[in-house]
């Protein structure tokens, strides 16, 4: 895959333009869940993995999802931007049309994957979680798979109700910089968190990796991209709103490179 990008600095975060990677179709089969920007109409980002998993557009007092073009040509989602610790907050997020192919399932099925490009557009708020991708919630009796750069520092959980991996990378996210952020299950007790330049594919810390003992991993609800709810009534506190652009969101059972 060929990626193009301009990647500026934190002194120019308020006027980020900035290319994203080219559209690329991924091998059948490999991939249930693609957003590059894209929609398929007002209000729906469009999946183009091919599984027809677009993903709806949910908004609350005056946040948006905003599709924006680079100089390139190339499309990435810019969420609200400006912290919010007391509601009413602009609040974001994308809910894909159906879930039922992202339960990984059986432990025994071991790999699975997600992932996504990821730029903050200004420093994280302590007093707030920031959420990426996910499919379940944190709780007793409860399965999720979940993506978050809470105070700029990715991590990955996954839970099966009773155990839980949380695992987060050894660096903390750059203003203003592009990171291809990826969350990794090798096997039914291994997990991964691996952080690349999205341009050159280089690793830009070393893989962190945690073994558990985790049964299936079952999530119910909805998936949901960008932050956990729209509530006018909560606060970024509440919701995990996320700050920043996003790009190449995937979800997919394939081996990745590095794991042939």
């Amino acid at each position: 895959m060929t990626f193009v990008r301009t990647l500026i600095g934190a002194a120019c975060a308020a006027a980020l333009v900035t290319a994203t990677p080219a559209a690329a179709a991924p091998p059948p089969g490999e991939t249930e869940l693609r957003y590059l920007g894209d929609l398929t109409a007002a209000g729906q980002v469009a999946d183009s993995s091919g599984k027809g998993l677009h993903g709806n557009i949910l908004i609350g007092t005056g946040g948006t999802v905003t599709p924006v073009t680079d100089p390139g040509g190339n499309r990435f989602l810019r969420f609200p931007g400006g912290s919010c610790t007391t509601a009413p907050c602009p609040q974001a997020i994308i809910r894909p049309a159906g879930t039922v192919s992202l339960v990984p399932g059986d432990a025994g099925e071991g790999r699975f994957v997600f992932g996504a490009d990821i730029r903050l557009t200004e420093l994280p708020s302590a007093a707030a979680g920031q959420n990426v991708f996910q499919f379940g919630a944190a709780g007793v009796g409860v399965s999720q798979w979940k993506m978050q750069v809470d105070g700029g520092r990715p991590s990955c959980r996954w839970s099966d109700g009773t155990e839980f991996v949380l695992l987060p990378a050894n660096l903390t996210l750059s203003v203003g910089t592009w990171y291809r952020v990826t969350c990794v299950r090798l096997s039914p007790v291994l997990f991964q968190i691996r952080v690349h330049d999205p341009v050159t594919g280089r690793q830009l810390a070393p893989p962190a990796q945690r073994t558990g003992p985790l049964q299936d991993i079952l999530p119910s609800g909805a998936v949901v991209i960008g932050g956990k709810r729209v509530n006018a009534a909560q606060s970024d506190v509440d919701t995990d709103q996320f700050h920043g652009d996003l790009d190449n969101i995937e979800f997919g059972r394939r081996l990745l490179p590095s794991d042939a």
